[in-house]
């Protein structure tokens, strides 16, 4: 005789009251890791840890934006020592640091929304 599936030996229901705010929660938890309610609960219950997608994710977005931070800082630092073609910056490239300066920040703020994305905080 052919053994059932696995889905198909689940055959008892477990039915838990809850708020519609822990239930959006639930279904936006299990849909970060990727997997059903069911099974985020089963997971929980029986003290697995489910592999989240999500963090996965942002760990590479972080990956990535660390990479451009570092590009970014030493080609600043570059500009600054003279190491460039166009020398040293005179008082005429302030606009062009500033705007070195603002593409440093904005990859600093994608870090801490990457940082957020991944601990779940607002």
């Amino acid at each position: 005789m052919a053994t059932r599936s696995e889905s198909r030996q689940k055959t008892e229901l477990i039915q838990v009251r809850c708020t519609p705010e822990e239930k959006a929660a639930l279904k936006a938890r299990a849909a970060a890791f990727g997997i059903s309610v069911g099974a985020l609960c089963r997971e929980t219950i029986f003290s697995t840890q489910p592999k989240s997608k999500t963090d996965q994710t942002a760990i590479q977005e972080l990956a990535n934006t660390r990479a451009d931070l570092g590009r970014l800082g030493g080609l600043f630092k570059g500009w600054l020592a003279g190491s460039f073609e166009r020398g040293k910056p005179g008082e005429k490239s302030q606009i062009e640091i500033r705007r070195l300066l603002d593409d440093i920040e904005l990859a600093e703020a994608k870090v801490i929304a990457s940082v957020k994305k991944l601990t779940g905080t607002p």
